[in-house]
């Protein structure tokens, strides 16, 4: 039989465990996804230059030596945005066939998505915002975002190879830039 003493030993060493590991899964769970688009936002500053800049996919279809597009025939246009010294304007024109814009926060969130469907033209303005940014422009749809840094993707649908020199056309058409 077991002491009291040993009892007590084992029930806190059992505490200690319980609380380590809720206290490292919350950790994992809050730190992850951010270490995830940390990465994905260099890899996009790396490619466009810069933060707030755009970057644009020009291949059709499978790419061997990329990550695996969830649709190769949707061609990607995106930015690493960062708002902490001020607001982001992406401007253009939609692709005809299907077009979708979507921002996501630091942490991953998808926080806003729009598509072609729900514009009433041709042509989008959307300015990127901090909290208690101000924006003087009645022409752009005014975007707050949860974190002052995350990304934008534009997703255009290609029906064959034909598509791109269009698209690419489209691509070059866009500004990404901070306002100021």
């Amino acid at each position: 039989m077991l002491s009291r003493s040993t009892w007590i030993l084992f029930a806190i060493i059992i505490g200690l465990t319980v609380a380590a590991f809720f206290a490292t899964r919350a950790v994992i769970i809050q730190r992850a996804p951010v270490t995830v688009m940390s990465a994905i936002e260099a890899r996009i500053v790396q490619g466009a230059g810069s933060w707030n800049a755009c970057y644009h996919n020009r291949v059709y279809g499978p790419r061997k030596t990329a990550a695996r597009r969830a649709n190769p025939d949707s061609i990607i246009s995106s930015m690493a945005y960062d708002v902490s010294d001020g607001p982001v304007r992406v401007s253009g024109e939609i692709w005809p066939r299907y077009w979708s814009f979507s921002l996501y926060q630091q942490n991953s969130d998808n926080f806003f998505v729009i598509n072609d469907q729900a514009l009433d033209g041709p042509r989008f303005d959307f300015v990127i915002t901090a909290k208690g940014q101000s924006v003087d422009d009645a022409d752009a749809v005014v975007i707050e975002t949860p974190t002052d840094k995350g990304i934008m993707l534009i997703r255009r649908f290609a029906a064959s190879p034909a598509d791109m020199p269009e698209i690419i056309e489209n691509q070059d058409a866009m500004t990404c830039g901070a306002i100021g």
